[in-house]
């Protein structure tokens, strides 16, 4: 029993990291889209939506996000080949009804 007790501690989460919940607020430019990171941050983007091609934005543990449309693809195109990123891309409403695509990429070895 108490070795069974052990393995479960020792086990691994079944499924990696993913942000759980988008909170998104209205801005004069756009939206603040933010969520809670695996390292304590609150971590987010400003979205802009006069800025077609705004950069991501970085979160302390190297977790690198944008929004926008392709935001996945775009964001994906921008990654540098090492370290290895997973990408978790995903539709948020924003406050004037439109959906837009959030990207997340997080380091392999993260979360």
């Amino acid at each position: 029993m108490l070795e069974r007790l052990r393995n479960i501690f020792r086990s691994t989460p079944s499924e990696p990291w993913s942000p759980s919940d988008y909170r998104v607020a209205a801005t004069e430019a756009g939206a603040n889209v933010n969520y809670d990171c695996y390292c304590s941050c609150d971590a987010g983007f400003a979205f802009d939506r006069s800025a077609a091609d705004a950069g991501a934005e970085s979160c302390c543990c190297g977790n690198r996000m944008l929004v926008g449309a392709d935001a996945g693809t775009r964001l994906g195109a921008a990654l540098p080949q090492t370290p290895a990123f997973r990408m978790d891309v995903q539709q948020v409403a924003m406050p004037w009804g439109e959906a837009v695509e959030v990207a997340l990429a997080i380091p392999q070895d993260a979360g």
